[in-house]
């Protein structure tokens, strides 16, 4: 199975007053202001809030994978042993070492023309001198270890040939064959349903933990949050409006959004009522 994990930086985000802004025809929008976020190596956090509130911009700017056209500044942004704030502008994205990213739709992400085995063994060469035989082994136990029991079917097909649950297994095998410090999962079960949610966020967070990888995980799920995170960083409208421990702030919340969100997710209690709970007058 994949070699020794390398001793963990005490924290593996350290941001303070990290913006994110994106270029449009009418000049310049603000996505997110004054984010402030540290985590410790090994801590699973969730990051809350309803959507467009500036979730998938800083998990995407802390992996270095915001698109051209985007600025970000921040008076601190260290991920693991990365200073954003010193890094060149490039014409392209480029993935900060170390950080590893599960995507919503594994459909987009996932190369539509090679095989499962050519992209999870060119992930697994790329860590290291590991000749293409190797390599290939080292995916079918890779695919095993995400819970594929026909791996060898697997790695001949092309993403198009799978399940959308298989899919999203693969893509967890090609964010964790390099045993990232950090994975982030961004709404990595917003597209399956129910049960196959549950069986992944269980096999994300135990994968993370033998690993030692930190997890960072984008959802609006708040029952996920509860269940899967240590931590949880609540955003409205681009601005953090709440952090701290998850039973905590979800038992009780001192923000009036969180309170809002808690209210809106539904329940059984909820079962007789002729309408959701929504969301109103929450500036």
């Amino acid at each position: 199975m994949p070699g020794d994990v390398g001793p963990r930086a005490a924290n593996a985000v350290e941001v303070e007053d990290l913006s994110v802004r994106y270029r449009t025809a009418d000049g310049w929008f603000t996505a997110v202001s004054d984010f402030s976020l540290t985590v410790s190596s090994g801590q699973r956090v969730a990051i809350v809030g309803e959507s467009g509130s500036g979730k998938s911009s800083v998990c995407m700017a802390l992996a270095g994978l915001l698109p051209l056209g985007a600025a970000v500044e921040a008076t601190t942004a260290r991920i693991i042993e990365t200073d954003l704030t010193a890094r060149p502008t490039r014409a392209i994205p480029y993935q900060v070492p170390g950080v590893s990213v599960v995507f919503q739709n594994a459909m987009n992400a996932l190369d539509p023309v090679w095989t499962v085995g050519s992209q999870l063994g060119t992930a697994i060469r790329g860590r290291g001198a590991t000749s293409r035989a190797r390599a290939r082994v080292l995916a079918g136990e890779w695919l095993e270890r995400v819970g594929i029991r026909d791996p060898a079917r697997v790695l001949r097909a092309r993403p198009y040939e799978l399940s959308g649950g298989m899919r999203q297994r693969v893509m967890i095998a090609i964010a964790l064959c390099s045993q990232p410090e950090l994975l982030i999962a961004d709404e990595p079960t917003s597209a399956l349903d129910v049960t196959l949610s549950v069986d992944l966020l269980e096999l994300i967070t135990s994968l993370t933990a033998d690993l030692g990888t930190t997890l960072l995980m984008i959802t609006h799920d708040i029952g996920l949050c509860r269940a899967y995170s240590d931590r949880v960083v609540v955003m409205h409208r681009g601005r953090v409006v709440e952090q701290g421990d998850t039973e905590q702030v979800l038992a009780a919340p001192s923000a009036d959004y969180t309170a809002a969100l808690l209210a809106c997710a539904p329940s059984l209690a909820q079962l007789n009522d002729h309408r959701l709970t929504t969301m109103v007058g929450v500036s």
